[in-house]
């Protein structure tokens, strides 16, 4: 790895952020956002031309992939991730609550206000509604806040970091995951000795698959031109659900080209897996709405879709705790390297002392930080666990399906901490503390997580030049900073020149308004057993189907599937299905040469969409100075 590519992935950094929080901010959805990914796609196109106009400016393959992973760690801070979350949380508080909601007088004494506005601060209604011609932006009262903010973000993310390392060989080296994410980006960047375009793109499969999904992105973007063009209606997510009647939920039928390429390279019992639950799920769930079934005593009962995300949070849980069991050998060594054996100790990019020390503060930093946000001690010890069940899980499993879209079940856990132990045990500090700890400015949560899922792909990505040198292991904390400050400066900018409400911050923080019913509940939800036996089912649905696994050659039900809910359950299904036929009847060598094509989906679905981005700010420019005029799916 060189400085040079140090400082290209910080600019392209500064470049991704502004793209997104201007033209596409809906972009950022997934912990691998389509952002990161043009990044990829842009650096590939451009090292070509310079292969041919400019060969000694031309950058290597690791060169190109170390642009693309750092721009990855920190993907999801721009557009609708963590800053944009980050700023709306901030503010709704002070700008939202109003006296008949009695938000300051019941929740204020709890808030934390290192993290928040006070009420009706002055900053926070220009950055709802802009300010005028020749007034100032306010920079400086944001600084406090976003500082705390940050400082537990980076404390979570540098945790995650730490344990990275100290797994990271144990799923490389050990259970020998895939790790398909980082495959993608690598083999689209193989280039034979003396040729300038690589291997992938010289291939007809690639220009077929290419041809099959650009060219009917193609036909539509001449739609934005010709009224009455009739738009080919396959990729589009809308009208596209399938009704299974009262109580049941649809079942969604689009096609995904970015989720089916991503997808090839996932093992076919995960995929068979997702599938067979994507169903049964639907079915679970419609039965027991149509019978109206329930959980839990009388006055805190739950309906299904609680029950089903309280089962799933318990599969993941085991899943979890099955994972650091397995791997105790390789924990035990590179404990045994750092403190007793320093002269073997073999960590990259850092040593595995650095590892266990790094991890050991930056858990006591997040504690801290915890209960400074309202958390008892012994809840912020709660919490910690909670985080490490969905970062821990996310991370793992994206290494071994290649799915982006995985999502953990009860957010990151305080739902299910309400739902089992309920809100009677917690104090009024707690329960404002677990709706802050599972706040999407707080390393983007769930939905998005910032950087820990990423951080094994792009150890795997670097490879062999995985060593212990500044320029590798600095590659996170700098890509957070920058990131950090570009991204809370483009978003502040757009907010106070166009109003946040206009930008996508309608965000009233109404998780923070629920409040004043937690706290001033009269007779608040206590320990419900009826609940912790439904979250136990789910750890010994996902134990006895590991079992069957381990006893049983070639069974093909994985339980990963249990752990994380699928709505594109009938890509997964297009996914096993031509990948199925293509082993049966080509062998693993038409699987081999297959990829290409699988590969095409991907860079002509990010090809497509820069086409239509630029398309829409020549020819159709928005009134409102940001976005774009069409929707691109």
């Amino acid at each position: 790895m060189t400085g040079r590519a140090f400082l290209l992935g910080l600019a392209t950094i500064v470049a991704m952020c502004l793209f997104a929080e201007h033209y596409g901010r809906g972009l950022v959805r997934v912990f691998m956002p389509t952002t990161c990914l043009l990044v990829l796609v842009f650096w590939t196109i451009l090292n070509i031309l310079l292969k041919y106009a400019h060969p000694r400016w031309a950058l290597s393959r690791i060169e190109v992939l170390t642009i693309f992973g750092m721009t990855w760690l920190v993907g999801t801070l721009p557009g609708i991730g963590v800053i944009g979350s980050l700023f709306r949380q901030i503010a709704a508080p002070s700008y939202f609550s109003t006296p008949e909601d009695r938000f300051w007088e019941v929740v204020g004494p709890y808030l934390p206000m290192h993290l928040f506005f006070e009420e009706r601060h002055p900053a926070v209604e220009g950055y709802y509604l802009g300010v005028g011609p020749g007034e100032s932006i306010p920079w400086l009262p944001w600084v406090r806040p976003v500082f705390w903010w940050f400082s537990g973000t980076v404390s979570l993310v540098m945790a995650g970091f730490f344990a990275s390392v100290l797994f990271y060989r144990q799923w490389s080296d050990h259970e020998r995951l895939t790790f398909p994410l980082s495959r993608f980006p690598a083999d689209l960047l193989e280039t034979s000795e003396g040729s300038r375009v690589p291997d992938v793109i010289r291939t007809k499969a690639f220009w077929a698959g290419f041809a099959l999904v650009g060219g009917i992105y193609a036909w539509n973007i001449s739609g934005y031109f010709i009224l009455d063009m009739p738009r080919i209606t396959i990729f589009d997510s809308s009208g596209k659900a399938i009704d299974l009647g009262n109580y049941f939920p649809p079942l969604y039928t689009f096609v995904s080209p970015l989720f089916i390429g991503l997808a090839y390279l996932c093992p076919l019992n995960i995929l068979l897996s997702f599938w067979v639950y994507y169903l049964w799920r639907i079915t679970k769930l419609g039965l027991m709405s149509r019978i109206g079934f329930t959980v839990g005593v009388a006055g805190q009962s739950i309906g299904p879709f609680e029950i089903v995300i309280l089962e799933e949070h318990g599969a993941l849980t085991f899943l979890v705790a099955w994972s650091v069991w397995v791997a105790r050998g390789h924990l035990k060594a590179s404990f045994r390297k750092a403190f007793r054996e320093p002269h073997r100790d073999d960590g990259v990019p850092i040593r595995y002392r650095t590892a266990w020390l790094g991890f050991l503060c930056a858990t006591c930093f997040v504690f801290g930080w915890l209960v400074s946000a309202g958390y008892t001690p012994h809840i912020a010890i709660i919490q910690l666990l909670l985080y490490f069940v969905v970062y821990f899980g996310l991370a793992k499993y994206a290494a071994a399906t290649g799915f982006v879209w995985l999502r953990t079940p009860g957010r990151t856990g305080w739902k299910i901490l309400r739902a089992v132990a309920g809100s009677r045990p917690l104090s009024k500090g707690d329960l404002v503390g677990l709706v802050i700890g599972d706040s999407s400015g707080l390393a983007s949560g769930f939905a998005r997580p910032l950087a820990i899922p990423a951080i094994v792909h792009v150890f795997r990505m670097i490879g062999n030049a995985l060593q212990r040198r500044p320029l590798v292991w600095l590659l996170l904390p700098a890509a957070l900073l920058v990131g950090y400050v570009a991204q809370c400066s483009f978003h502040l900018h757009l907010s106070y020149t166009q109003g946040a409400v206009n930008v996508g911050g309608t965000s009233v923080g109404g998780h923070f308004l629920g409040l004043v019913g937690d706290i001033e509940a009269t007779s608040p939800p206590g320990f419900d057993l009826q609940k912790l036996l439904v979250w136990i089912i789910g750890a010994a649905e996902a134990a006895f189907l590991g079992f069957l696994g381990t006893r049983f050659t070639g069974w093909p039900f994985h339980p990963i599937a249990l752990a994380f809910p699928n709505v594109l359950g009938f890509n997964v299904f297009l996914v096993w299905l031509s990948k199925t036929i293509i082993i049966r009847f080509g062998g693993v060598g038409l699987f081999q040469r297959s990829k290409p094509f699988y590969y095409a989906l991907i860079v002509a679905y990010l090809v497509m969409l820069g086409v239509s981005t630029v398309v829409d700010i020549i020819w159709f420019p928005t009134v409102k100075g940001y976005g774009t005029a069409h929707s691109f799916r």
